[in-house]
């Protein structure tokens, strides 16, 4: 009886060795915060990119920075027209500039024929030479020569510099190359951050398109060609167009980088800008601020307000309820009931009217989840093509895992091995008796063996002992 005890025993702690090692199985399910898969705080959903109507084009008046400006005849915000003289440089100041230049141009041409000269004659000379001096003449010719090829590259070079100078026929008036508006003067030459920056920017008149911006962690989810939609910010108005340019240089001017968690430099989102270019202009006013979201080619009879979740996250149980797998606040995967609204085919989403937020987190659905079961919001925790079992047991068994609400695993066969292994220590004991061991492990997997007084185990076998004798 003694024997038959103590190998029962053995059995329930292997029983609930084996719960506790399931039960801290690495597995986890992914979820995602609905802002997030409906597009909160990027270019599609809730919280659109604000965008601002700029120029199709502006055009950049640069000055020379060697001549001297006599007049500026433009201020920002002037309309211009093609032509017009947006300023004047000072002819008298760049005319002694270039009379230098042909002057030192004439200077080294003569030194140029000097140089030939002289080594005309070295020439000449060495022909009647005797054999000791050869070497001698052969030397300076070649010095003289070396001076003649640098003088001749400097009188290039300085040519170059008149031809700058007098560029535009020598003209003294720079004039506006297209209709359109004074957008910026910079006297500096250069802008806020310090670099280079055209005296005069212009944009041109009647072709406008949206300037907006996106933060780096949203970068990837627009591409150039992708179609949007531009709404305007006080009224119904709505334009549509083509995403053409975006940005490789961040705009990292104030107000245009975001925080994420602590304040330093490794948590600031910087943002992109991107252009759209629209299919029509109508109705649109240079400076307008507007709103940009992804053109998801949806109904446009369907009001879109509200939460919009793709249909394949959304599922029906056998009573006809629809639900999806959400994240409970342990952290634990749930059946959350949805109430559904209306549906768009074409866009492939639904209306979620009740039942999520912004702020919940869910999963895609999977055959394998089971209620219970962990969910984490780090793809590197999350087990790759999660199935629902435990890393640590061999899948090949085809054994399942099931779940409690708790998160446990139970794995049936290892279990079903140590019910028969608690059958064969026992020498042929009943095996009624070990499955009532082990079934006891099961309903209270959590406790630990310690906690049980020995003879209250000893009487429950002794018990069960009993009456399976009977």
């Amino acid at each position: 009886m003694k024997k038959r005890m103590l190998c029962c025993l053995l059995a329930l702690v292997l029983a609930v060795g084996l719960l506790s090692a399931c039960g801290s199985g690495k597995a986890a399910v992914y979820v995602q915060s609905v802002a997030a898969l409906t597009g909160y705080g990027s270019l599609g959903g809730a919280n659109a990119s604000s965008g601002v109507v700029v120029a199709q084009k502006e055009i950049k008046v640069d000055r020379d920075s060697s001549r001297k400006i006599k007049q500026l005849n433009v201020e920002v915000g002037q309309e211009v027209k093609s032509g017009e003289v947006l300023f004047t440089y000072d002819m008298e100041d760049m005319q002694l500039t270039i009379d230098k230049a042909k002057l030192e141009i004439e200077q080294m041409k003569n030194n140029v024929k000097d140089l030939t000269s002289q080594i005309s004659q070295l020439e000449k000379e060495k022909k009647s030479a005797p054999t000791s001096e050869q070497l001698s003449y052969t030397v300076q010719i070649q010095a003289l020569e070396a001076d003649k090829k640098e003088a001749e590259y400097n009188i290039t070079v300085k040519q170059k510099e008149l031809d700058s100078m007098t560029s535009g026929s020598g003209t003294a008036n720079v004039t506006a190359p297209v209709d359109g508006k004074v957008q910026a003067i910079n006297e500096n030459g250069t802008d806020s951050s310090g670099n280079a920056a055209a005296y005069i920017t212009l944009v041109q008149d009647g072709a406008y398109r949206v300037k907006g911006k996106i933060n780096e962690l949203n970068r990837s989810d627009i591409a150039v060609g992708v179609p949007v939609v531009i709404r305007s910010r006080v009224d119904d108005s709505s334009w549509k167009g083509t995403i053409s340019e975006i940005s490789t240089e961040a705009d990292n001017s104030q107000n245009n980088s975001m925080m994420y968690g602590s304040s330093d430099d490794m948590t600031t989102a910087s943002k992109y800008p991107f252009y759209v270019t629209l299919d029509s202009s109508d109705g649109l006013m240079l400076g307008q601020h507007l709103l940009v979201s992804m053109d998801d080619m949806s109904d446009d009879s369907i009001d879109k307000s509200g939460i919009w979740l793709y249909s394949d996250y959304v599922l029906t149980d056998e009573d006809g309820k629809s639900y999806v797998w959400a994240a409970d606040k342990k952290d634990r995967l749930e059946k959350r009931e949805v109430e559904v609204g209306q549906t768009d085919d074409t866009a492939g989403d639904c209306e979620i009217k009740s039942g999520l937020s912004e702020d919940d987190m869910i999963a895609f659905p999977s055959d394998s989840y089971q209620e219970g079961m962990k969910t984490t919001t780090n793809p590197d925790e999350a087990t790759p093509e999660d199935d629902g079992t435990d890393d640590t047991v061999d899948d090949s068994s085809n054994e399942d895992i099931s779940y409690d609400k708790s998160g446990s695993s139970v794995e049936e066969g290892v279990i079903g091995g140590a019910d028969d292994e608690a059958g064969m220590a026992g020498d042929g004991a009943d095996g009624d008796t070990a499955d009532s061991v082990i079934s006891g492990a099961g309903e209270d997997a959590g406790d630990s063996v310690d906690e049980m007084p020995a003879d209250e185990a000893g009487a429950d076998t002794a018990e069960g002992g009993a009456a399976d004798g009977t």
